[in-house]
């Protein structure tokens, strides 16, 4: 071969292996984005999409994707594809799942980390808003002057990162359900079993509504369906959840008798915090580092909600003694909350640029307002503040689709959590009613995402994921709630 004709050929292979490396959607093998548990069967790489599809800018970004492989030599074709919420949430933490994951013994794993979320390139962490959060903690600034600071942050935050050319715009749930299409794609599997959580289960809403080819089954849990517009009725969850632990406190003998009056002095000390904040101390890894703060009465009522987020069911069996024990003076336990109140601001970025696009625009600010004053005992109380953030987050409004119900007749299996303050039941019903081959499931005695703390709804998935036209053993249910009472014991 002469010279020149090994420039050309040269030339030629360079150019084929440069359009590979160029093209997107593509997936790159590489190391792990997160250090695996110490002898994992893994693959690890990241999916390479644009950045926004509609603009041919040929900007991407790149998604790490952590593959578990199955225990079966011969895994079984359809994996199981995982996501956290948030939004805004990493999903890396998944890959410690395994002896939790029982569907591992013969079907691959996909984590898949969403666009903007932690270890994504680029993420959308705002520590300048985290920051202010913290330093207003220290000051204990007012409410009014904590919120003003931290509107300044967020736009501060929002303008790095456009100036890094990144556009917020472009980190929502119909781009990230097409990042998942694209993944099944680039991956050539003919199908795919969804699981999503709380957001993610918005997230897998799309998948299914947008890009439903290939999709086998889907797992549903604590879930957000489209039209709730959430900041309307976000204390009405918390509400909910404590309605049901008083009425169940009543109606168990045990737990009727020990606290008759537990709804009584939930209230009471909610209104005492409220008028009366208690100091506590948020521990540094120092003594320099840590600082005094005020806990208040919506403290209060956060805290013992947060218990029904709890992995140890334990928890909520020890509410009605913490509320009693609180009202009788002693508030060293609510003191420990302190520690759980700064943040970091990572992920804010992807919520903001979600929630100001895909809520907020459908969203009623009198309803939202009303939600503080709609329930006395709660007066002031709040769930969501990010409303007053959008009007410096600068994101489009979503398509009125994404307001709607997500009808299907994919197999869909469906849990709710009785405890379940954020996404309440009744969410899950109405849920149901529109995915025609679903299976409706609520567990008892456990808050948002229950399969965390139940291993029988870990099972139950693994059945599902067999014979998604069947629905799954759900006697393990009964007995979960059967064995759980309420802590009376001094």
């Amino acid at each position: 071969m002469n010279a020149s004709a090994t420039i050309c050929l040269i030339l030629f292979v360079f150019s084929i292996t440069s359009s590979a490396q160029d093209r997107v959607p593509r997936f790159e093998d590489s190391d792990c984005a997160v250090q695996l548990p110490k002898d994992e069967k893994a693959r690890c790489g990241y999916l390479v999409v644009p950045e926004i599809r509609r603009i041919k800018n040929r900007k991407t970004i790149r998604l790490p994707i952590v593959f578990l492989k199955s225990e079966s030599d011969t895994p079984k074709p359809d994996p199981v594809l995982r996501t956290f919420g948030g939004p805004g949430a990493s999903s890396m933490n998944l890959v410690r799942s395994r002896k939790y994951s029982p569907w591992l013994k013969d079907r691959d794993m996909i984590v898949f980390e969403q666009r903007g979320t932690r270890y994504a390139q680029p993420a959308l962490d705002c520590p300048e808003v985290g920051a202010s959060l913290n330093e207003s903690l220290r000051k204990q600034l007012d409410a009014a002057t904590t919120r003003k600071n931290e509107l300044v942050a967020a736009k501060a935050c929002y303008d790095r990162l456009t100036k890094q050319g990144i556009d917020p715009a472009a980190y929502n749930s119909a781009e990230s359900a097409a990042d998942i299409a694209d993944l099944r794609r680039v991956l050539k599997l003919k199908k795919l079993n969804l699981w999503g959580l709380s957001y993610s289960s918005r997230l897998m809403l799309n998948v299914i509504r947008d890009h439903p080819e290939g999709i086998r089954s889907v797992v549903l849990e604590s879930s957000l369906p489209p039209e709730v517009n959430y900041d309307e009725v976000g204390v009405d969850g918390i509400v909910y959840a404590l309605n049901e632990l008083f009425a169940n406190c009543r109606a168990e003998a045990g737990c009727a008798r020990a606290y008759p009056n537990l709804e009584d002095q939930f209230y009471a000390v909610v209104a005492r915090l409220n008028k009366d904040p208690i100091a506590a101390t948020v521990e540094g890894k120092t003594q320099s580092e840590s600082y005094g703060i005020k806990l208040d009465g919506n403290d209060f009522v956060t805290w013992i909600v947060d218990h029904f987020l709890s992995a140890d069911a334990a928890a909520i069996a020890d509410v009605p003694k913490v509320v009693h024990t609180t009202f009788k003076g002693n508030l060293d336990i609510f003191k420990q909350y302190a520690n759980a109140k700064p943040g970091s601001g990572g992920g804010l970025g992807m919520r903001y640029s979600v929630w100001c696009g895909e809520e907020f625009p459908f969203e009623d600010m009198r309803k939202i307002r009303a939600q503080s004053t709609v329930y006395p005992k709660l007066n002031g109380y709040e769930v969501m503040s990010l409303p007053d953030i959008c009007s410096v987050w600068k994101v489009p409004a979503a398509k009125p689709i994404e307001n709607r119900p997500v009808k299907s007749k994919i197999p869909t299996l469906i849990f709710t959590a009785e405890y379940d303050a954020y996404t309440p039941p009744v969410w899950g019903r109405t849920l149901a009613s529109n995915m025609k081959n679903s299976f409706l499931f609520e567990v008892p005695w456990v808050g948002h995402g229950p399969a965390f703390s139940v291993p029988c709804v870990r099972d139950m998935v693994a059945e599902f994921y067999d014979d998604p036209g069947t629905a799954p053993d759900s006697a393990c249910l009964d007995a979960v709630g059967k064995a759980k009472k309420f802590n009376t014991e001094n």
